[in-house]
């Protein structure tokens, strides 16, 4: 069962991602707000939560080491998107309770974007149209991302939970598209 959905990591991405979503769904208590809180705000009190956080980052790291490219032109696609992994499994392990939880998630919302974006430039050929919805992607979650911090630093402090249940629209999103459009070359490991 484990090596079966190990040959198919573009499926298990999409599934993992949206067990975040609907972790968030089973998580969601009556004290949490919207407008001030995090989603992991969740994750210090459904363990729920952090399961689904810990497995995304598993499925995402065997995503980019099975299906990008391993060519040097896809390096740093494929240490973003690692990076992105690692820290996904970390914000799972670490609650807020725990200071480095900030460091993490920082990190993922600040190195995901890009590593989508690298890897829409590295989708060439029978690709081309995937690559250019991964790159519009990337681009929208830099802009939500930069403008979010624009507004809690100029305007008033806001909680992390709408751009994050942005972003994980947008996650879940590109990953249909992406299990829909992908075509391997002969140079991938699919």
């Amino acid at each position: 069962m484990i090596k079966k959905l190990i040959k198919m990591p573009k499926q298990l991405l999409l599934l993992n991602f949206l067990f975040i979503l609907i972790s968030v769904i089973f998580s969601y208590y009556n004290g949490f707000c919207w407008i001030t809180d995090s989603l992991s705000s969740f994750g210090t009190f459904n363990d729920f939560f952090n399961f689904s956080l810990i497995l995304s980052g598993i499925s995402l790291g065997v995503f980019t080491i099975s299906v990008v490219d391993k060519s040097y032109d896809c390096f740093w696609t494929r240490i973003f998107l690692l990076l992105s992994s690692i820290c996904l499994i970390f914000i799972g392990i670490f609650t807020e309770r725990y200071l480095i939880h900030l460091v993490f998630a920082v990190v993922l919302f600040a190195v995901f974007p890009f590593g989508l974006f690298l890897l829409g430039r590295s989708l060439k050929g029978i690709n081309s149209r995937l690559g250019l919805i991964t790159k519009i992607i990337g681009i929208f979650l830099i802009l939500l991302w930069v403008g979010f911090f624009i507004i809690w630093e100029f305007v008033f402090p806001l909680g992390l939970a709408i751009p994050e249940m942005i972003s994980l629209f947008a996650w879940i999103t590109w990953s249909l598209i992406f299990i829909k459009n992908f075509k391997a070359k002969p140079n991938y490991e699919n």
